[in-house]
């Protein structure tokens, strides 16, 4: 058997393991450590490597760098973005086998502190309300889109925002990495035992289930059914396959192509080039949706899409355990974080709390004089109009209409005729 079973490498294992770490977090790390050791040239005069400084007197410059730095416009930041500053150099530190940890050892504790009262000076400025968050596109928006051809399947690229569109909210994906790392064979189209199709998605490496533990994987794999309107986003499927250059067919093939901006009438062009499509592209797909349809919200991100898919579901009563197999998230917590009122719930909520007390006043006031003039009216038995009593022994005493009926139980009528009954004793006389 002369098959080689071992592949030889160009690289040294430790290229080989960098290589595989998260792009954006290296490159975050890299941009934050930059920022401390700028802080420590210009602010303290030191030319050391953040790992060569002994804990003590980091400890110190690292209180003083966390109170002091401000983003390039001048502006503070807000408080995750601090923590998250804190989390890049952490990173740092443990990876060039720094002996403490600036998150647990209590040699930095002064600088936890100072975290700490930062923070909450940023909040008590109105700081930390993540007003620039995305926020869930709503369906009245998607109506929009569909209005301005900017969804469907009369053009290229309203057929690749549908298919996008698509992909996020039936199979959970998140807006950016997850749909660049796609690739054709990873959606199937298949047939269930009653003939409708469907398609399958086949995930790959995602943020909750990167491949480290093996045993994490979704129990159930997306599916997305045809719905047989005009919206059918299995329709929308076939006719992207159906545009595609027949080069770009493979399973390896990047699912997102770049458009081929045709502009003779009935050229029998292509609608897609056989190039993936480029990541700023990608990455900004709902943002130039809503500017080419005039929809004034600046939080509409590609990550609202996803956020649409779990609020939606949520307002439908689906169980937050069926969402997370939908939406690849591994706790519930993180569904009740993307749940959050929507706009026709708050203005419900608007309008039962600006209804005046005094319309409340007169209200009840009416209903109570309704009330007691109907109890008035009655006779005296129609208090036990359609009453069932079952068990026990009553007797009831009807009085005048002004008089509350006396109802008495069984002990209580035995008490009282014993206290009628008197017990007569015959003495015998001895005299004759």
């Amino acid at each position: 058997m002369n098959e080689k079973r071992f592949v030889d490498h160009d690289t040294s294992v430790e290229d080989y393991v960098e290589s595989l770490e998260n792009r954006n977090t290296k490159e975050k790390t890299k941009r934050d450590v930059k920022l401390l050791e700028t802080f420590l040239r210009n602010e303290k005069n030191d030319e050391r490597e953040v790992q060569d400084i002994e804990p003590a007197e980091l400890n110190k410059h690292l209180a003083e760098f966390i109170r002091s730095v401000r983003r390039k416009d001048g502006e503070d930041y807000e408080p995750s973005s601090l923590r998250c500053l804190v989390s890049s150099i952490e990173r740092h530190l443990k990876k060039n086998n720094y002996t403490k940890s600036i998150i647990n050892d209590k040699e930095f504790e002064l600088f936890r502190k100072c975290l700490q009262a930062k923070q909450k000076e940023l909040k008590k400025a109105g700081r930390g309300n993540k007003d620039k968050a995305a926020v869930a596109i709503t369906d009245e928006e998607v109506d929009i889109l569909h209005e301005n051809n900017l969804l469907g399947v009369c053009s290229a690229e309203s057929l690749l925002n549908t298919v996008w569109l698509n992909n996020t909210i039936h199979f959970g994906m998140r807006g950016c990495q997850e749909h660049r790392d796609l690739c054709w064979g990873d959606v199937k189209l298949c047939k269930d035992a009653q003939g409708n199709d469907y398609l399958v998605y086949n995930e790959r490496q995602t943020k909750t289930r990167s491949g480290v533990d093996a045993s994490n994987v979704r129990k159930v794999s997306p599916k997305m059914f045809s719905t047989g309107d005009e919206r059918d986003p299995v329709v929308a499927y076939k006719i992207y396959r159906e545009k595609r250059p027949e080069n770009m067919m493979a399973d390896d093939s990047p699912f997102y192509l770049g458009i081929n901006h045709t502009k003779t009438d009935g050229s029998k062009k292509h609608w897609f080039k056989s190039a993936p499509m480029g990541v700023n592209k990608l990455n900004t797909l709902m943002k130039t949706m809503a500017s080419k349809a005039n929809i004034n919200n600046e939080r509409l991100t590609n990550h609202s899409a996803r956020k649409h898919m779990i609020q939606k579901l949520n307002d439908s009563e689906i169980p937050p355990t069926h969402i997370m197999q939908l939406s690849g998230h591994k706790n519930v917590q993180s569904i009740t974080n993307y749940s959050s009122l929507n706009l026709n719930q708050q203005k419900n909520i608007s309008g039962i709390l600006s209804r005046a007390s005094s319309q409340t006043q007169v209200t009840t006031a009416t209903n109570e004089t309704a009330a007691a003039s109907t109890c008035t009216s009655k006779t005296p038995m129609s208090f036990f109009d359609g009453a069932v009593i079952s068990g026990g022994q009553f007797t009831i005493s009807i009085n005048a209409l002004t008089t509350s009926p006396t109802i008495q139980t069984r002990s209580s009528v035995t008490e009282t005729t014993e206290k009628r009954w008197k017990r007569i004793r015959i003495e015998e006389s001895d005299s004759d």
